[in-house]
């Protein structure tokens, strides 16, 4: 919450993600968990959530406008 915010809208230097397809934001975190993607902290993140608890968290940010 603290880089995208609790509503998707980043301030500053975070991704905006809210509104963003489910199904793109799930294989980002996905990817971040996997090692595929490298991040600042959200390897780190993504690694500490069960793929389903991600797929709660892409739908969360995905049904925000």
């Amino acid at each position: 919450m603290a880089c995208h915010g609790p509503d998707g809208r980043a301030e500053g230097t975070g991704l905006a993600i809210g509104g963003r397809p489910a199904k793109d934001l799930l294989g980002k975190l996905l990817a971040y968990k996997s090692g595929q993607l490298k991040g600042t902290i959200m390897h780190q993140h993504a690694k500490g959530y069960s793929d389903e608890e991600l797929a709660r968290i892409a739908d969360h940010f995905s049904a925000l406008k």
